[in-house]
């Protein structure tokens, strides 16, 4: 718990995260976990969430977050409020995610809550010369 308490500091010392933000997160992190795991069996440890955003030969990554797992719902709802740009128009990523791949963060944080693993959204988008990837990870 020490090592993603700092990492949620680095975040807030970045810029990447508001200290409210952080705040939020030191919170969550001291939320106490349920569920006994298997001997052997490790659970996932970051839930990663990903945006890339290429015009042409150029390409940008518009969100980059690996948050720890424990903090997911926090991540989620920062993520939701996360901002693009699209053909000039700012959008957020939460509808941007509905209109394009019929994808809702709340669904994607009861799937972490029940111990889904894995690459759980990789949706591409492309309009004109714009790509849009999003991707969201948990390992």
């Amino acid at each position: 718990m020490e090592q993603e308490a700092l990492e949620i500091l680095e975040m807030v010392k970045d810029g990447r995260v508001s200290p409210e933000q952080g705040a939020q997160l030191l919170d969550a992190l001291k939320a106490p976990t349920s569920g006994a795991l298997a001997p052997g069996q490790s659970r996932p440890q970051f839930i990663r969430v990903r945006v890339h955003v290429q015009e042409g030969d150029r390409e940008k990554v518009a969100v980059n977050s690996n948050i720890p797992i424990a903090l997911a719902e926090v991540a989620l709802k920062m993520a939701e409020g996360a901002k693009i740009t699209r053909d000039g128009e700012t959008i957020v990523l939460s509808d941007f995610l509905k209109q394009m791949g019929g994808v809702n963060l709340a669904d994607i944080l009861q799937m972490v809550r029940e111990g889904a693993e894995g690459k759980l959204v990789d949706v591409d988008v492309a309009d004109g010369e714009q790509t849009i990837k999003v991707e969201v990870v948990v390992d």
